[in-house]
């Protein structure tokens, strides 16, 4: 029997399926925010329970020095905002192997710019998928948007095939967007220049099920 069978089984809520989008209230999404609290806050409320240990895992990969390890200050603040919803918070690991307390659910950001989609999806699945409990969830925040040159940047498509790549069931693509009445509030418009840019208006939350086998 191999070691990933004999796991616990998640002690997260049974999977609920939500509405398809999430009213985030009247205040503009900041682009430059790896853990939109408005966003988190959903999450955490709607795939998990009190008492669930809840890891963040963010792109770029955190720097350590040996045993030594970094924290960003974003990362920090949003594990208190999970502590402050009685969920046990964890930062991702550094050792690739690490043994410990299986994690019911995990929260990853593909929010930061970054230029490979592909290697920043591999790497959240790769660690989700080694420590999440049988019937734990992953949540995948990511957006589409342009670089400074005008490149788009769509990472969806990487999140979802290495997800699946990794025998995790697909269950759920929510938007989050800022709403006030009717309208979506966006970011004011960037400077003028000769660059279509496209403007970020919502946040694409994804969520896949690691299943219990046997």
């Amino acid at each position: 029997m191999s070691a990933s069978s004999r796991r616990p089984r998640s002690t997260a809520a049974p999977v609920r399926v939500p509405s398809t989008l999430w009213a985030l209230g009247p205040e503009p999404l900041d682009p430059d925010d790896r853990w939109p609290e408005p966003v988190l806050a959903h999450a955490i409320a709607k795939f998990s329970e009190p008492s669930s240990r809840v890891m963040l895992v963010g792109w770029p990969a955190p720097v350590a020095w040996g045993a030594l390890r970094v924290i960003e200050p974003d990362t920090a603040h949003a594990l208190a905002a999970i502590g402050d919803l009685d969920r046990y918070g964890l930062d991702a690991p550094t050792d690739r192997g690490r043994s410990g307390e299986p994690v019911d659910l995990v929260v990853a950001s593909l929010l930061a710019d970054h230029f490979d989609p592909i290697a920043a999806a591999e790497h959240v699945t790769a660690l989700a998928t080694e420590v999440m409990a049988m019937g734990g969830l992953l949540v995948v925040l990511s957006r589409c948007r342009h670089s400074a040159s005008g490149t788009l940047f769509d990472p969806a498509g990487s999140v979802v095939a290495a997800a699946q790549a990794a025998d995790l069931l697909y269950l759920q693509h929510i938007i989050a967007a800022p709403i006030s009445g009717r309208t979506v509030t966006a970011p004011a418009d960037p400077a003028p220049s000769g660059t279509a840019l496209h403007v970020v208006a919502h946040t694409d939350v994804f969520v896949f099920l690691q299943p219990s086998h046997g």
